[in-house]
């Protein structure tokens, strides 16, 4: 019998490797004649920099964020960000989605610290 190898969540190991991220919820509307549909996609983003530190994980470059990369949440995960909401603070919430931070770690300033750091 063969064993499942299941993989961490994508939360364990950015923990486990000290790296700083956000988890966004894009919001997306859809309208036809007949109905509305609404939309939400689960992503985190994490610096460029910081990939080499989740190689098990697959992150995709950001169009628009050089420095940017991304990678969308499992329902799994979804449902682990939803348990430890408590562990974010809400920093961005309009029309096209929420953005969250942990608490005490911003991923904004440590994105513009390493773009300041790359244009000096």
């Amino acid at each position: 019998m063969t064993k499942k190898i299941e993989k961490k969540p994508v939360f364990d190991v950015l923990f486990e490797n000290e790296i700083c991220f956000a988890v966004c919820i894009a919001s997306s509307k859809f309208i036809n004649r007949e109905v509305d549909a609404f939309s939400k996609d689960y992503f985190v983003i994490i610096n460029k920099c910081d990939e080499d530190g989740v190689k098990e994980l697959t992150f995709y470059p950001s169009e628009g964020y050089k420095q940017a990369c991304l990678r969308s949440l499992s329902e799994d995960e979804i449902r682990i960000f939803k348990r430890n909401k408590a562990k974010f603070v809400k920093i961005l919430h309009n029309e096209h989605g929420q953005v969250y931070e942990l608490k005490g770690w911003s991923f904004k300033d440590s994105y513009n610290n390493i773009r300041h750091k790359l244009r000096c």
